[in-house]
This record gives structure tokens, sequence and C-alpha cells, in this order.
């Protein structure tokens, strides 16, 4: 007689090993990674808007820039180029104490442009830069 052998089922067990390597080097990456979302980029303070066109001396010069849906840009009322902003900007921002730029837009205007008046501010040596949204008139 033939001797049969039996062949007992494996036991299937899941490996952890690969998988806590692979979780554990996103979680290192995404460290690592993380400070350079933060330092590299314009910081616009939402909240602080009502506060942003006041300050504690009435002597504080304010730079404020509306951009209009046909591509006019008013600096303190007065409409400039985007080459002029550039040079303007700066020797604004000088004379304030704040340094603190309010950017205004209307409805139909892209973003594209207010993100380029964002950065000549920031390129200019805003501190602070505050988006103003202008309510809806009903």
């Amino acid at each position: 007689m033939r001797r049969r052998s039996r062949i007992s089922p494996r036991k299937t067990e899941l490996i952890l090993t690969s998988l806590v390597d692979i979780a554990l080097s996103l979680v290192i990456a995404f460290i690592v990674s993380l400070p350079l979302f933060f330092e590299t980029g314009i910081f616009v303070s939402a909240p602080g808007v009502a506060r942003a066109g006041k300050s504690e001396e009435g002597s504080d010069i304010k730079a404020n820039i509306f951009v209009a849906n046909d591509g006019r840009v008013l600096l303190n009322e007065a409409q400039v180029s985007y080459d002029n902003l550039a040079e303007l900007l700066p020797k604004l921002l000088a004379r304030s104490l704040e340094r603190k730029v309010v950017v205004a837009a209307d409805e139909l205007v892209k973003y594209n442009v207010v993100m380029k008046v964002l950065d000549i501010a920031k390129q200019a040596g805003a501190a602070d830069l505050a988006l103003l949204r202008k309510r809806r008139v009903k």
C-alpha cells in the first residue's frame, strides 16, 4: 500500500513588517517635506481684514490696492500700471509703520491678476497682506 501524505494547509497570516516600513517611510517623508509647504508662499490674513485699515496711530500710511474688472489697478485711489505699482509700492511701504497692504478686487477679476498684485506687494516688502471682499449689494 501506498502511503498517503497529508498536506496540511498552511496558515496564511498577514505580513505586517513591510506595511509598517512603508507607513513609517511615508510619515518621515511628510514630516521632512512639511516645512517646505509653509515657508514658501504668500500668507494672507483674512480674519484681520476689519483691522487692516485701522492703526493705533493716525499717521500710518496705508497701501490700498484695488483691481477693477477692466484691468485697471488703483493704488490709494490713483490709477497705476503694474510697472508703476512695483516702483511706487516699496516707497510707500518704506514710510509705513505696519507695512500692511489691503487688496480688493471686483467680482469678475480673475485670480491670476489678484495673485500677481499680491506677489508684487510681497516683493515690495509688505509685512502683512489682507484680501478685502466686497459685499454684494442686493
